[in-house]
C-alpha cells in the first residue's frame, strides 16, 4: 500500500512538473501578437541580463520577466547576450529574441550609394545618416588613394567606391562603409578588367574606371551605355578629343551654376575634354557595374558623335559623320523648341 502511494505521488508530481514545463514553454514560445508593429530594441554595452529584461518589460515587449529570467539563468544564455540594436516583430517570441541576442543578429540598416554620385555626395550622405557614428575627425581618404591595387598615381578618391545597397549595424563608422565599398569596387573592376574586349585603348583598370564614370554621367538609359562607350573608345583610337560636357562640369566644381555655356567649354581645366586630349586625370563620378561593363565591352559601332534627342525618353542620336551629327543637333534644337511650346 505504501509502495502504491509512493508511485501515485511520483506520478502526480511528475505530471505537475511536466505541466509546469509545458505551460512555461508555451508561454515563452508564444508570439508577440500584442505588438501592433515591429520595434527596434537596443542592448547597450554593459547591460546585464536583468537590465535587458526590465527594458523589454518597459518597452511592453514582454509582460513578466520572471520566467524569462529563470530560462536565461538555467540555460546560461544570460551571460552570452550581445550589445546592439535588434528588430522585434509580432512573429517573435521570448525564445526567439533571446536566441537572437545570443547570436548577435543585430538589425542592419540599408545604405545605398547611387550611381553617378560624386565622393562629396557620398560623404554628405554618410554624415547625414543618423544610424552611422559621427566621426571625430574629417574622413581620411589617404588609405584608398594610396592603395597598391591601382598601378596609376591617384590624385583623389573620386570613383573608388562601388554604388550598391549595403547593410550595416547602428553606430558603424563611415570609414568602415567606405572600406567595404572600396573593396567591392576593386573586386568588380578586377573581374571586369579580366573579361574586357581585346585591343581597347585603355592602359589600366583605373583608366577603365575613368571612362566608366563619364559614361555614367552621360546617359540614364541602360541600353545606351555600350553605345556611348563605343563613341568614346573610337575617339580615343582616333586621337580625337572626347568633348563630353560632364567632364567640363566636374572641372568647374562649385562654379557651375546649372547651365553650361560656350565660355565654360572654352575654359581650360585638367577635366575639360574640349580643350584637352585623352581621358581626364581621375573619374568624375562613382560608376556602377553596368557602366564599367560598358567601358570594357563597348558596342561594335563606328559612331564618333552623339547628341540628346530632346525627347522625354532622354535617349541620344548617334552619328558616324559630322554631317549626320549636324542634322541630329538641328533636330535636337527643334525638339527643344517644341517642348517649350
Amino acid at each position: 500500500m505504501v509502495i502504491n502511494n509512493k508511485k501515485s505521488f511520483l506520478f502526480i508530481f511528475s505530471l505537475i512538473i511536466g505541466l509546469i514545463i509545458f505551460l512555461a514553454y508555451n508561454f515563452l514560445n508564444r508570439p508577440f501578437t500584442h505588438l501592433s508593429e515591429s520595434k527596434l530594441f537596443e542592448i547597450a554595452k554593459g547591460d546585464d541580463y536583468k537590465t535587458i529584461l526590465f527594458k523589454l518589460e518597459n518597452n511592453k515587449i514582454i509582460s513578466d520577466i520572471n520566467l524569462m529570467y529563470l530560462y536565461g539563468r538555467l540555460t546560461n544564455k544570460s551571460i552570452k547576450l550581445k550589445a546592439g540594436e535588434y528588430l522585434i516583430s509580432r512573429d517573435d517570441s521570448q525564445f526567439s529574441i533571446i536566441d537572437r541576442f545570443e547570436k548577435g543578429e543585430v538589425y542592419l540598416y540599408p545604405f545605398t550609394i547611387i550611381e553617378g554620385w560624386t565622393v562629396d555626395d557620398l560623404e554628405l550622405a554618410l554624415l547625414n545618416a543618423d544610424f552611422f557614428s559621427k566621426p571625430s575627425s574629417p574622413i581620411d581618404y589617404n588609405s584608398f588613394i594610396n592603395n597598391d591595387a591601382y598601378d596609376d598615381v591617384l590624385l583623389k578618391p573620386e570613383g573608388l567606391f562601388l554604388p550598391e545597397t549595403y547593410f550595416f549595424p547602428k553606430n558603424t563608422l563611415p570609414n568602415q562603409v567606405l572600406e567595404n565599398s572600396n573593396k567591392m569596387m576593386l573586386d568588380e573592376l578586377a573581374e571586369q578588367w579580366e573579361n574586357r574586349q581585346p585591343d581597347l585603348p585603355l592602359n589600366s583598370p583605373y583608366e577603365a574606371l575613368i571612362l566608366a564614370s563619364i559614361i555614367e554621367k552621360e546617359t540614364a538609359v541602360p541600353d545606351e551605355r555600350p553605345r556611348i562607350a563605343s563613341v568614346f573608345i573610337e575617339r580615343l583610337k582616333l586621337n580625337m578629343r572626347l568633348q563630353t560636357d560632364p567632364t567640363v562640369i566636374y572641372g568647374l566644381g562649385k562654379e557651375f551654376n546649372g547651365d553650361i555655356t560656350k565660355k565654360d567649354l572654352r575654359r581650360d581645366t585638367v577635366y575639360n575634354t574640349y580643350t584637352r586630349y585623352g581621358l581626364p586625370p581621375t573619374p568624375i563620378s562613382l560608376p556602377g557595374k553596368e557602366s564599367i561593363n560598358a567601358a570594357l565591352n563597348p558596342a561594335n559601332e563606328k559612331n564618333i558623335y552623339f547628341v540628346a534627342s530632346g525627347k522625354k525618353d532622354r535617349r541620344h542620336v548617334f552619328s558616324h559623320t559630322i554631317e549626320e551629327h549636324e542634322i541630329a543637333v538641328k533636330n535636337y534644337l527643334n525638339q527643344i523648341k517644341l517642348n517649350d511650346n
